[in-house]
């Protein structure tokens, strides 16, 4: 692992009427963007599958929209994103992990973007430099050993 730079040139991937996106102040994502990038760099995304934690109370979030959940479709990957140093971020595919779950399945197929590659995805002009000190900040703290948050190559949702 690396220390990231920002780009000068960011631009952000700032959403039109219908396209989905996921996430809050300051990292939010593009997620129509992102699978039509995904669809179009096959060759470049890591395609693997994600360990799905059986259903416990509260596991499901309260903000899940109920009735998307049996219309999800499971074959589809969900994306998952190299959000810091040993840990991913689950950004699409929430209703499908419900639904998995409840469903007793075990994993899911998902995509997974490398730190580099999530960035151009971000909604807000500020977000890939405060993402890089974000980055930065966390590789500095494994580095010290001041803690793990999430297996390297593996996540449970």
């Amino acid at each position: 692992m690396r220390k990231l730079k920002a780009n000068r040139n960011f631009t952000p991937c700032v959403p039109v009427v219908d396209d989905e996106t996921f996430g809050g102040f300051p990292f939010t994502w593009n997620i129509t963007h992102v699978q039509t990038w995904i669809d179009n760099n096959l060759d470049q995304v890591d395609l693997s599958v994600v360990q799905i934690a059986p259903p416990s109370k509260g596991t499901d979030s309260d903000s899940l929209d109920e009735a998307w959940i049996p219309e999800a479709d499971v074959t589809k990957p969900v994306i998952i994103v190299w959000m810091r140093p040993e840990f991913f971020k689950l950004i699409d595919g929430n209703h499908r992990v419900a639904k998995a779950r409840r469903m007793g399945v075990a994993e899911l197929q998902a995509y997974y973007l490398t730190e580099q590659q999530h960035r151009q995805f971000f909604a807000r002009e500020q977000a890939d430099m405060m993402y890089v000190k974000y980055w930065n900040e966390k590789l500095e703290q494994v580095e010290k050993g001041w803690g793990q948050w999430a297996v390297v190559g593996q996540m449970k949702v």
